[in-house]
């Protein structure tokens, strides 16, 4: 068996970890945008419930009304602020999947350059041999011709 094809199962096996950190990467990314829309929901309806709030300030409120009103807008921005350290987490957490997938795609790739090397190195072994052979089944012919 030849070194190439002894190689075979090393070079599977760096293809598989290169695949799996690549769905780490998808999958980390479905998180971020998850996280992302989460936020964008929260912006959107603290936006939405202050334009009504001020829409109906035509009638009087009281100051229980407006102090709710105050500590729900208080809870809307923490909760914001938490979705945004989720949000920063999520991207942290992509970065370090897509600088893991990077790492494997270059013992990947440098795995087949070598296995490449090998199988041109061995054919030309293989040529050259049968080279040899012709040539000396040329030259035993033209002796037994003589």
């Amino acid at each position: 068996m030849t070194r190439s094809k002894k190689l075979a199962p090393v070079v599977e096996h760096v293809r598989q970890e290169e695949e799996t950190a690549l769905q780490a990467v998808a999958f980390s990314q479905q998180q971020l945008q998850t996280q992302i829309d989460r936020l964008q929901q929260l912006q959107a309806y603290k936006l939405e419930y202050e334009n009504n709030q001020l829409s109906d300030q035509a009638t009087p409120q009281s100051v229980v009304e407006f102090q709710e009103f105050k500590r729900f807008l208080a809870q809307l921005d923490e909760t914001i602020e938490q979705q945004k350290q989720v949000v920063s987490l999520a991207e942290r957490e992509l970065e370090l999947k897509r600088n893991n997938w990077k790492q494997t795609r270059s013992r990947s790739d440098a795995m087949h350059k070598m296995v490449d090397r090998l199988q041109q190195s061995e054919q030309q072994q293989l040529d050259k041999n049968e080279q040899k052979s012709l040539d000396e089944f040329a030259l035993r012919n033209s002796l037994k011709n003589s």
